[in-house]
């Protein structure tokens, strides 16, 4: 009698120790559904994220031709700029649409995006600070003739555009949209569709052509009014001007552009 009520007892006790075992699995996995979930669905609110960097720059064939040169000066309006969303909207969708015309000429290219807010206010200062130290970019400092710094040759092959900015990724409703306060969208929902862009490319297809022409063709479809900073530069700097092979091949500064060509992937 007591040899069976002693079975009775280490059956129960293993059935309790099963179902313990079981609980615990249940809970541990009910918690990474959680973080998964507050991960998914937080990114926008995280303070980390409150602001995003996308910049994109490619170096493009001219031929020695004016042409390419003369229309994305004309776009750009000689440099002048403009914080009007209507005219920034036009702006940034008409130099995406010549790109995407002038994808043929593409040589090189270079992207980078940072969902961090310190790394993109980080990044964007970088980029700013070392293109506009590299190139003349106030009319004075322009004038008719080539612009002679990191340059070895006179020869016109190339120029290289940028195209950068700061976007808004915050959880609040765009002050200047119509309606209801509560009903407006946020930044974070209008920046949405870029970002989700940019951070979901693969690594494989990181520099790929094809995947330069889908981040251009969403950033033409940017609200301009979450984009906090920009800027659109063309190197060189003048209107007549452009960069040989033998500037960019020859000049370190460039490495971490030539090494990303077009015709290798």
């Amino acid at each position: 009698m007591s040899n069976q009520l002693y079975l009775i007892l280490m059956l129960i006790l293993g059935v309790i120790l099963a179902s313990g075992i079981m609980l615990i699995r249940l809970d541990r996995s009910d918690r990474q559904i959680d973080r998964g979930r507050r991960s998914m669905i937080g990114l926008a609110s995280d303070p980390e994220n409150r602001a995003i960097f996308f910049g994109v720059q490619i170096a493009m064939q001219v031929f020695g031709s004016d042409n390419l040169r003369k229309a994305i000066f004309d776009i750009l309006g000689c440099n002048e700029t403009t914080e009007d969303p209507a005219t920034k909207r036009r702006t940034i969708r008409a130099i995406s649409a010549l790109l995407l015309e002038n994808r043929y000429a593409w040589e090189y290219g270079f992207w980078d995006f940072r969902a961090d807010a310190e790394e993109a206010i980080e990044t964007f200062i970088e980029w700013q600070n070392g293109i506009e130290m590299a190139m003349a970019t106030e009319p004075e400092q322009l004038g008719e003739a080539p612009d002679q710094l990191h340059r070895f040759s006179d020869d016109k092959e190339y120029l290289i555009l940028t195209i950068m900015m700061l976007i808004d990724n915050r959880p609040e409703p765009i002050a200047d949209d119509e309606g209801d306060y509560d009903l407006r969208p946020t930044a974070a929902q209008l920046a949405a569709p870029l970002v989700d862009l940019a951070s979901g490319v693969s690594e494989e297809n990181y520099w790929k052509e094809t995947t330069f022409a889908e981040l251009l063709d969403g950033l033409s479809a940017l609200d301009p009014r979450v984009i906090e900073r920009d800027g659109i530069y063309i190197f060189p700097g003048n209107a007549q001007d452009g960069l040989s092979s033998l500037d960019l091949l020859g000049d370190d500064g460039w490495k971490y552009l030539t090494e990303h060509s077009f015709r290798l992937n």
